[in-house]
């Protein structure tokens, strides 16, 4: 039987939450395991962008919904990718007491790379909160993605797993 885990992809935009969350979900279920993504890029805007007087409390409540859906479906015993800058350490350190088999995987990347990433430009059409992220103090698995292929990154994360116990 599979064991649930929920690995929470945090860094700053366009550091490569989404592409490495998918490669590994890919790679997961050809390997038999059930795998969710919360990816905050494809969630429902009533789950990512709730309504809210100030960008605080909206960044509140989209870590609410993102630990809701993310506790039900770890206690179903489903690997829980989430794909979200989670810009407040204390929201996500929040989701690490609540789940034993939590792991805060940090995307370390440079700000000319994210900003040669980012063709939307939404570091310039949002550049009032946009900066704001407060980096992991000891996250389980720290990736430079900067540096390292996404490839090479699930090889990295897949290890980790197995090490863990999570995968076999």
């Amino acid at each position: 039987m599979q064991k649930g885990a929920v690995l929470w992809f945090t860094g700053h935009s366009k550091s490569g939450k989404t592409a490495l969350t998918r490669l590994l979900s890919d790679e997961l279920q050809q390997r038999g395991y059930r795998v969710a993504r919360l990816d905050s890029d494809t969630l429902p805007e009533a789950i990512i962008k709730p309504q809210a007087d100030t960008w605080e409390e909206r960044q509140r409540l989209k870590y609410e919904n993102l630990s809701f859906l993310s506790r039900l479906l770890y206690e179903y015993e489903t690997v829980v990718l989430i794909a979200s800058v989670g810009r407040f350490r204390q929201l996500r350190e929040r989701l690490r007491e609540q789940i034993p088999d939590y792991l805060e995987i940090y995307l370390n990347c440079p700000l000319d790379i994210r900003l040669q990433r980012d063709v939307q430009g939404k570091y310039q059409t949002h550049s009032d909160y946009f900066h704001f992220y407060e980096e992991p103090e000891r996250p389980d698995i720290l990736l430079e993605t900067g540096q390292m292929s996404p490839e090479e990154c699930v090889r990295l994360i897949l290890q980790h797993l197995k090490d863990r116990g999570y995968i076999h």
